[in-house]
């Protein structure tokens, strides 16, 4: 499941990438590593066999920037796909935000891709993961190579629930990175998903306020006992003004002179830094901001203060990018 590190505002989630041996995970991730922004991107760890074969596990870490006030981290693995190596997939399958399965479009190898589709329905359900709601696309790998099975024949083994699925050539990247971001949008879709079943849960869990039942008729107020003193109006407002005081929010004073050269129009351009410690559990803050402005003056000028027009007051607008653009370049 996503890690959320609400002090350091950040999320990682966690992708892998299913299927059997030799299918191209592994080639799959290679080509995604080579595509992303260095700046973006971890070292990719691989722990393979002398034939070339993953023995455990390829990981490497990729850091999306910021999202909805996170920064968002997707960790990559891929899982052996040796029959004999099931512990070792089940171990690296555990908290999977989402699955890529990278089937092998070769036509001796379907056999091969239904019962490692059916290992990892099992693993998914060792590990308490939903296998028709978990996040999950489908790359028909290796489709340069000569008899390749036809897609359509592939999707009605491989793919019963209907997920987005790919035709993908790892060597050359032909719909990989298409795949890798498919994953990764249908992931942060979950985990809001997830959010929002989880602040509606929370709130029904609350008891609704009682209301006090009504009085049977209203009391007088009680009568000052004998010799009591009656409290004095001012103190009554004086009290109420210091309580008043009190629930306000913390106040921030800045006081700054900005200097103008000569008669004549001035525009005045001023930023106030405001440092703001937020501690966990913060969802929104609000600011209110109140501005006094006095003139000094070393005669008998005055000023004449002019509100800046849509056009001067308006910021540039910021470039629009596209989902995950800042991780890829020209591709």
């Amino acid at each position: 499941m996503a890690i959320f590190n609400y002090a350091a505002r950040e999320l990682t989630a966690k992708i892998v990438y299913y299927g059997p041996g030799l299918s191209g995970k592994t080639t799959s991730i290679q080509y995604i590593h080579s595509r992303i922004s260095p700046k973006n991107r971890g070292k990719l760890v691989s722990l393979a066999t002398e034939t070339d074969r993953t023995l455990f596990f390829d990981f490497f870490p990729v850091d999306f920037g910021r999202v909805g006030g996170f920064r968002v981290k997707f960790n990559f693995y891929t899982v052996p796909g040796q029959v004999f190596y099931n512990t070792t997939r089940k171990l690296v399958l555990k908290g999977a935000d989402g699955v890529v399965f990278v089937a092998d479009s070769q036509p001796g190898m379907m056999e091969q891709n239904l019962e490692s589709l059916e290992n990892l329905k099992e693993n998914l359900k060792a590990h308490g993961i939903d296998w028709e709601t978990v996040p999950f696309v489908i790359q028909y790998n290796k489709r340069d190579l000569p008899g390749a099975l036809p897609v359509e024949e592939m999707r009605r083994h491989l793919n019963p629930r209907g997920v987005p699925d790919f035709a993908t050539t790892a060597t050359t990247g032909e719909g990989v990175m298409e795949a890798m971001k498919t994953i990764c949008k249908m992931v942060l879709e979950d985990i809001q998903r997830k959010q929002r079943r989880g602040a509606g849960r929370q709130a029904a869990a609350k008891p609704a306020p009682t209301k006090p039942a009504p009085a049977e008729r209203a009391e007088a107020p009680p009568e000052p006992a004998a010799g009591g003193k009656v409290q004095d109006i001012r103190e009554v407002q004086a009290r109420a003004a210091r309580r008043a005081a009190e629930a306000e929010p913390p106040r921030v004073e800045r006081t700054l002179v900005v200097p103008v050269q000569g008669a004549g129009p001035t525009n005045v351009q001023v930023a106030i830094p405001l440092e703001l410690e937020i501690q966990e559990g913060v969802e929104a803050v609000q600011l209110q901001v109140h501005i006094r402005v006095e003139y000094l003056t070393g005669g008998a000028g005055e000023v004449r203060l002019r509100e800046a027009t849509a056009q001067e007051a308006r910021p540039a607008p910021p470039k629009k990018r596209g989902f995950l653009a800042r991780l890829f370049g020209r591709g």
